[in-house]
């Protein structure tokens, strides 16, 4: 028997043993492969979401990302979506926006374990259209409506003004800006209320805040008198005759914190001569009272008296 034909026996020679050895050989390498620590580059797009009525002038570059990880968990990575997404803020106006690229920003599938080694490259800058921002006022559209028995006593809006950004040609229109229309009812206390903008009419143009805090009080309405205002006459038409009475009570009527702390020199009582001075004569009071307050003189009207000599 030849030397070649001793060698084909001997490789045929129980070939189902060799062959399934070969092939779980061939596993096991796979295997420890798969274990083995691995790094791959992927190229990936940057997709840059901008500001409503904006726009890029100059798309960004791709980025490739370095994965690492074992070989098994790599060859997950064949199906995840090669896109890194940002969004420029609203509140955006210049003209190129920079961003720093961090390895959170990378959407890794669920559940993989791999790593974002390095990304290139890390500094990214997205050039946009023009625009420009102004401060305007924002203007309520709130109506309070107090419980009965009660008045408002203040209201205030937080921020006050707020920030338009978009084509100058659009801002140009701009000078102030509503919050929604709202009622607030039934107040009998403090108050806060969060309201939206009103953006409808504003267009492409954006804005920031998008809402504002409405704060305010209400206050009880009291009454309580005054005795002893002294009274003033209007007008020279009084000579050869005087007042009833120097002096009347004056009712007056408001928030409750105003009301208690006026005092007689609060409020001012004139009277006015109605008709001609004589016997039957008589004056009208009116009442000056601080903004806010009603008030009316208790009587309203005093007679006239002619003077004597001692008088």
């Amino acid at each position: 028997m030849s030397v070649r034909a001793s060698l084909a026996q001997l490789f045929v020679r129980n070939w189902p043993i060799k062959l399934a050895a070969g092939f779980f050989a061939a596993m096991l390498y796979v295997a420890v492969a798969a274990q083995q620590p691995l790094a791959q580059s992927f190229a990936m797009r940057l997709a840059v979401v901008v500001p409503p009525g904006r726009s890029v002038r100059q798309q960004p570059a791709g980025v490739t990302v370095v994965i690492t990880g074992k070989g098994s968990e790599i060859l997950k990575l064949r199906t995840f979506p090669r896109v890194i997404r940002k969004v420029i803020p609203d509140t955006f106006s210049a003209s190129a926006w920079r961003v720093q690229l961090q390895p959170t920003d990378v959407e890794l599938p669920k559940g993989s374990d791999v790593q974002v080694a390095d990304i290139r490259p890390r500094d990214v800058e997205v050039v946009l259209d023009s625009v420009v921002h102004k401060d305007v006022r924002i203007v309520a559209r709130v109506r309070v409506e107090a419980e009965s028995g009660y008045v408002m006593r203040g209201l205030s809006i937080t921020p006050s003004m707020a920030r338009v950004i978009g084509p100058e040609k659009s801002l140009a229109l701009i000078d102030s800006v509503t919050t929604l229309p709202i009622v607030i009812s039934s107040v009998n206390g403090p108050f806060f209320r969060t309201v939206p903008l009103d953006t409808a009419p504003l267009g492409i143009v954006r804005i920031a805040p998008k809402e504002v805090r409405m704060a305010g009080e209400v206050t009880a309405i009291v009454e309580r008198s005054l005795s002893g205002v002294p009274i003033t006459t209007a007008a020279s038409g009084f000579t050869g005759f005087l007042l009833s009475v120097e002096r009347v009570g004056v009712t007056v009527r408001g928030p409750e914190s105003r009301v208690n702390t006026l005092t007689r020199d609060s409020v001012r009582v004139v009277a006015h001569l109605v008709g001609k001075a004589g016997p039957g004569g008589y004056a009208r009071l009116t009442v000056s009272a601080p903004p806010g307050i009603v008030a009316h003189a208790v009587p309203d009207s005093v007679s006239l008296r002619r003077k004597t000599g001692r008088g």
